[in-house]
C-alpha cells in the first residue's frame, strides 16, 4: 500500500520536489561563499585568540607572584644543616634559593658515589617541605661545593645587581659547576625583564649577563 501512495503523488508535489533540487543547488552555492568568507574571517579571528591566549599565558608567567625578600629568615647554612640532617655524610655540589608559588624555597642537592640527594626547605620557618633521592647518573659528573670559600648571597646579589645595571635580585643559585670553580647564577629582575647574572664565586669576577626571555 506504501508504494502505491508514492506512485500517485499529486502533480503539485511533483513540481514542488522537482524545484526544491534547483533551489538547494543555487542556496547550497551561496551558502559555500559565505561559509569561505566566514570560515577566513573566523580563521584570522582563531589565530588572533590564539595569539592572544599564548601572550596572556606568558604575561602570567612573567608576573607570578613573587615572594618576599623579607621572608627569608633562615639563612644558607641552615637550610644546608637541614640537608645534612636527612642525609648525613653526603657532598653538597648546589643550593639554590627561588620563589616557589608565592614563598621563598631552598633547594639543596648533594650525592655521594651511588645516588643523588635533594632536600626543599621552606626558608621562613626552616621546615622541611619535601626530600628524595635517585640513582646517580655515572655520565653527570658532580663537584663538591664548599660554601665557606665562597662570596655569601648578599655580596653576589650586589655583584649581580651592579652588572645588571638595573633592578632587583630575586632568585640564586651557587653550584660547584668545576672542581676549582663554584658559579653564582643570579636572577636580576628590572619590571618585565629578569637578567641571569653568572659569577665567579671565588674571584667575584662576572662571567656572563643573559636576559631571560
Amino acid at each position: 500500500m506504501t508504494e502505491k501512495r508514492q506512485d500517485h503523488q499529486p502533480n503539485s508535489d511533483k513540481k514542488k520536489s522537482r524545484k526544491f533540487p534547483q533551489m538547494t543547488k543555487k542556496m547550497l552555492i551561496t551558502a559555500c561563499i559565505c561559509s569561505g568568507i566566514v570560515l577566513g574571517a573566523g580563521g584570522t579571528v582563531g589565530v588572533v585568540a590564539i595569539h592572544g591566549h599564548h601572550d596572556q599565558i606568558e604575561a602570567a608567567v612573567k608576573h607570578e607572584k613573587l615572594a618576599k625578600k623579607s621572608d627569608i629568615k633562615i639563612d644558607q647554612q641552615a637550610a644546608i644543616d637541614k640537608f645534612n640532617q636527612k642525609y648525613q655524610n653526603k657532598r653538597i655540589n648546589e643550593v639554590e634559593l627561588e620563589s616557589d608559588n608565592g614563598k621563598y624555597v631552598y633547594t639543596i642537592k648533594g650525592f655521594d658515589n651511588a645516588n643523588e640527594y635533594k632536600v626543599k626547605v621552606n626558608a621562613k620557618d626552616g621546615k622541611v617541605i619535601s626530600n628524595k633521592s635517585e640513582k646517580l647518573d655515572k655520565n653527570d659528573k658532580k663537584y663538591t661545593l664548599d660554601p665557606s670559600k665562597t662570596i655569601s648571597r648578599d655580596e653576589a646579589s650586589q655583584i649581580a645587581e651592579k652588572a645588571a645595571k638595573k633592578g632587583s635580585s630575586i632568585e640564586w643559585k651557587l653550584e660547584q659547576e668545576k672542581e676549582n670553580q663554584a658559579v653564582w647564577e643570579v636572577q636580576v629582575k628590572d619590571g618585565r625583564t629578569v637578567k641571569e647574572v653568572k659569577i665567579d664565586a671565588g674571584s667575584k669576577k662576572v662571567l656572563e649577563v643573559e636576559t631571560d626571555h
